[in-house]
């Protein structure tokens, strides 16, 4: 399985954002999530969910949380965009540096 790097936010945007390392955490713990899943489930993104296919229970849970898996990250990606947007208007801050 590939590995999970995370990258820590810059100390300004820790500063005024101290909730963006554990959204760093948070977002490495889910794409860990997602990769287990993917390797655990290789068809996942296959096999329609209809009644015309035989889905095991295992299979269904994965896949339920494999998207909500996708969705939070979503959601931990636009709240840092407006970290971003907060520290380059306010703070003056290098965009490179934070959370991505």
């Amino acid at each position: 399985m590939a590995s999970v790097t995370v990258a820590m936010p810059d100390q300004e945007v820790l500063r005024h954002f101290p909730e963006a390392t554990t959204l760093a955490v948070l977002d490495a713990a889910l794409v860990a999530v997602e990769l287990a899943l993917r390797e655990e489930h290789p068809a996942i993104d296959d096999v329609p969910l209809d009644p015309e296919h035989d889905i095991s229970a295992a299979f269904l849970t994965a896949h339920l949380i494999l998207t909500r898996t996708v969705e939070l990250r979503e959601l931990v990606h636009l709240y840092s965009a407006v970290i971003h947007r907060a520290v380059r208007y306010h703070f003056d801050v290098d965009p490179d540096d934070l959370i991505t």
